[in-house]
């Protein structure tokens, strides 16, 4: 049995569980709460390929290993408070821990100063010195300016399609990774602009994948590619050791030109 404190000016009994390390699994009429060392505990265990079912499967047995099928489900307020404790938390390692202020597009996503980026860390060339993109000026060659992208195929994606679409809420759209339409477009006539003449694709089995990528791109109903830009396929040297030894000489990142 759980009394909350009544006292005249009390905070609501969600804050109050707050204010004692757990987190309600609901606001209005709390009845589960979840201490934040466990949530702490399933964020590092999810980040390592522990699944949610599994790791509530650990903590039944952890709570009695002779009969955990005996202890309460509540997988589901697991995986609610799982998802609104992530979003803190990158609220919090963003700076909007302590203030009051709105959370713009691309706010919460993770800042990279080594990659070179238009605008922000590396002027790119305009005019003559851009023609030299092309290879045909020595003094500015290609591979200076060049983008390179790793890929992975993440099959685990399928998990992510909803059963019940309207059943999902979302709680940062276009605050992390995943940007709008509008910015994704925006994105791809500034790198055109930019006079981006070739890339530089990695990814485990390249040797297949490159084949028709340009045809699943187009074949795509949300992607799309420029046709101006050559695409040089690569395989990451971790994975081109378990390949053919053409692979090797063919794929490696050491024999490509402009690839680090």
């Amino acid at each position: 049995m759980v009394k909350y404190c009544t006292c005249p000016g009390a905070p609501s009994a969600d804050i109050q569980l707050f204010q004692m390390g757990l987190f309600p699994a609901s606001f209005l009429e709390p009845k589960t709460a979840f201490s934040f060392d466990v949530l702490d505990d399933f964020l590092l265990d999810n980040l390592n390929g522990t699944s949610a079912m599994n790791y509530y499967s650990k903590l039944r047995r952890m709570t009695t290993r002779v009969f955990p099928h005996l202890v309460p489900d509540r997988y589901r307020e697991l995986m609610r408070v799982t998802r609104q404790w992530w979003k803190l938390k990158l609220l919090k390692w963003n700076g909007f821990g302590h203030e009051d202020k709105k959370v713009t597009p691309g706010d919460l996503a993770l800042f990279c100063p080594a990659c070179p980026q238009p605008g922000i860390n590396v002027t790119l060339p305009t005019g003559d010195d851009a023609e030299g993109l092309n290879g045909s000026d020595l003094q500015m060659p290609r591979w200076l300016y060049s983008r390179s992208l790793v890929m992975d195929g993440n099959f685990k994606a399928e998990h992510l399609h909803a059963a019940n679409l309207s059943d999902e809420v979302s709680l940062m759209d276009g605050r992390g990774f995943m940007v709008g339409d509008r910015i994704y477009k925006e994105h791809l006539s500034l790198a055109k602009e930019a006079g981006i003449r070739h890339a530089l694709t990695f990814y485990d089995v390249n040797c297949q994948y490159h084949k028709h990528l340009k045809d699943r791109i187009a074949e795509s109903p949300i992607l799309q590619i420029h046709q101006e830009p050559e695409i040089i396929p690569g395989i990451g040297l971790l994975h081109v050791h378990g390949h053919q030894d053409s692979c090797y000489v063919r794929y490696a990142s050491n024999f490509i030109e402009g690839a680090a």
